[in-house]
């Protein structure tokens, strides 16, 4: 009879031991659950801010995209409302004297033109204040010089203060 009872309780006791391991492994799941359900709520804030802020750099695109549009379009009713033909004082003329010999080399034309470009001023030389007061065009300008210098998009988009998607656009639209 005392060996019965004996057994009894050492299989009582394993038993106890066996069910308070199951609830730590239950707590512990839970506690996983816990962190990757937070985990999971920061991940859709952080997307949700960062779709704002792509949505806003999309739609700030836009606008600029629909003014350039709107300034180019009535700049071109007035030209065509002046007369059908530019007049010679619009067109910039570089007149050549047919009858000299060529003394320019194609290597010189192309340094001329290079210097020609429309980069009025050094990028280095700008404020942000002036950076961030540049027109569409200039952003593109200086976007494409930039990126000739061999800066990332997120570089231009820094020094421009612009959005990283935006420069992207300006430079696909250049190519």
């Amino acid at each position: 009879m005392g060996f019965l009872l004996t057994v009894s309780f050492l299989i009582h006791g394993l038993s106890l031991f066996c069910i308070i391991l199951l609830y730590m492994q239950v707590t512990k799941v839970k506690r996983i659950e816990r962190w990757h359900q937070q985990n999971i709520n920061k991940m859709e804030a952080a997307m949700g801010s960062y779709l704002a802020e792509f949505q806003e750099q999309n739609e700030q695109f836009l606008r600029q995209l629909r003014e350039r549009s709107t300034s180019l379009s009535s700049e071109m009713g007035k030209n065509s409302a002046k007369s059908p033909f530019l007049d010679e004082e619009d067109v910039p003329v570089q007149r050549v004297d047919l009858k000299s010999e060529p003394s320019e080399s194609l290597h010189e034309l192309l340094s001329i033109e290079e210097s020609q470009k429309p980069i009025s001023t050094s990028f280095d030389e700008l404020t942000t204040d002036q950076i961030q007061g540049l027109s569409g065009e200039e952003i593109k300008e200086f976007s494409v010089y930039l990126k000739g210098k061999g800066l990332t998009i997120e570089e231009i988009a820094k020094h421009l203060h612009r959005g990283k998607t935006e420069i992207e656009l300006l430079l696909k639209f250049h190519q």
